[in-house]
């Protein structure tokens, strides 16, 4: 193969190395691209071996400890929830039932949200947060219109997967990940001034459809509903987007194969396949485990480990070494406490954007902060269907939106104080023109000669 692409990503990446440590908030979106699009991965040599994450995020980290251009933490209801949830899942940590795995996966969790916590620092604004948006969309949605176009020319008769070594390698996870980023590349596509850039993000948006289809993943199936049940009721055009929806599907389900009809078909409790049998005996020990340990649960990868299985589940075990699930991953994880924080933070989270969607909807200068706050909901909701099904708790994507989401209500704060009216009773301090000040010297002087032309000669 050849080195070009691994020649080209590394000066790519010696250019974004100073510009991290030069500009922090940019190392946050280099970051995000790292992240979401991970494309040393698309490279055949030496590239796919690089400490990127370890470089950007060092150099970001470094930037932010010495730059002014920095924010405090956005004082809300959610981001207190979510500091508490890392003490509560690092004392869990400590009392693991297996430390070597916990500490692994801790370790993993802890960088991701350090970084969230540095983008709510340092993306306190509205250019720095539109690109916050639009990074993962366009990484993300890379994925998806390749793999639409994929889909299109083999007929659809092999599953879609990202690429190896990435939070969304398998089926599932992108899945998840393009039913997500769905919202966020329509949204940004109505408010983009620039043409070429609107139709390449609704481009993205088609063949991201077709791309989750073809990813043959159950969750991001029921996930994809969700999302697109929720965008035909909130769009301002409904009749019309219920009548396009269904032509699409009507469109599209002649050409889906046997292979994805026969996959889907094992949603049904009454047609189950193993691995829907493998969600159920994970969940009976989820639950086992909290009964027995509720208030600190057994500590991350609990279920990764036989010997738990061998305790808290009693019959035959089935291909499952995961919770499969979001909720009985935390609640195995992390007792009752720990699931308490993580519905908490989701609820809070979920309420405050629907007020600020309330609050600024139509608004002719703060209208933008409406429209974010609607597709930032959008997203998470495929997260909290299709996650009832996948153990991704931690997914990057939805702690990246719980960033912005945090940023968002920190906008709308400063918005709100900006259109408040002065307090009444309180009259502002009356400054004299400089003018005034001026012409003072001169009228003293005037009347001093007055007062001498007055003065009789001796």
């Amino acid at each position: 193969m050849s080195p070009l692409r691994d020649i080209v990503f590394l000066l790519i990446l010696i250019f974004l190395i100073p510009m991290s440590l030069l500009r922090p908030w940019l190392g946050v979106l280099a970051w995000s691209w790292i992240a979401f699009m991970a494309p040393h991965m698309l490279t055949w040599g030496f590239a796919r071996s690089l400490p990127v994450g370890m470089l950007i995020g060092g150099a970001t980290l470094v930037g932010f400890v010495f730059t002014r251009d920095r924010k405090p933490l956005p004082r809300t209801a959610g981001v207190l929830l979510l500091v508490l949830f890392v003490v509560d899942f690092t004392l869990t940590t400590v009392l693991a039932m297996n430390p070597y795995l916990a500490w692994g996966k801790w370790q993993w969790v802890t960088k991701a949200l350090l970084m969230s916590f540095v983008a709510m620092c340092l993306c306190q604004d509205r250019v720095r947060l539109r690109w916050l948006y639009l990074v993962p969309a366009l990484s993300l949605g890379f994925y998806g219109f390749k793999g639409g176009i994929w889909v299109l020319l083999s007929g659809g008769g092999e599953r879609v997967f990202g690429p190896e070594g990435t939070f969304f390698g398998d089926n599932n996870e992108l899945g998840l990940a393009l039913c997500m980023v769905l919202p966020l590349l329509l949204y940004l596509s109505r408010e983009e001034p620039r043409p070429w850039l609107k139709v390449l993000l609704r481009l993205v948006f088609g063949f991201s459809i077709v791309g989750i289809l073809g990813t043959y993943s159950r969750g991001a199936l029921l996930g994809l509903l969700a999302v697109a049940a929720l965008l035909v009721w909130r769009s301002p055009w409904r009749k019309t987007a219920i009548a396009v929806a269904l032509l699409l599907a009507l469109a599209i389900t002649p050409f889906l194969p046997d292979k994805w009809w026969g996959r889907m078909d094992t949603i049904s409790v009454e047609n189950p396949d193993t691995s829907v049998q493998a969600r159920l005996n994970a969940w009976q020990t989820a639950l086992n485990l909290a009964a027995d340990r509720p208030f600190t649960g057994g500590g991350f990868r609990a279920l990764w480990d036989e010997y738990t299985w061998r305790r808290y589940f009693n019959g035959e075990i089935i291909k499952a070494w995961d919770a499969h699930s979001i909720y009985f991953e935390i609640l195995s994880e992390h007792g009752y406490v720990g699931l308490a924080l993580y519905l908490s933070i989701i609820g809070t989270t979920l309420i405050s954007l629907q007020r600020i969607r309330k609050r600024w909807r139509g608004h002719p200068e703060y209208g933008y902060l409406a429209n974010y706050a609607d597709m930032t909901q959008l997203a998470i909701y495929p997260f909290l269907v299709a996650g009832a099904f996948l153990s991704l708790a931690y997914f990057d994507l939805y702690l990246h939106l719980l960033a912005t989401s945090f940023i968002l209500q920190v906008l709308s704060q400063e918005a709100a104080k900006r259109l408040q009216p002065p307090e009444p009773g309180r009259r502002r301090a009356r400054v004299l023109p400089v003018r005034a000040v001026r012409r003072a010297p001169v009228s003293a002087r005037v009347l001093r000669i007055h007062r001498n032309m007055r003065t009789p000669n001796v």
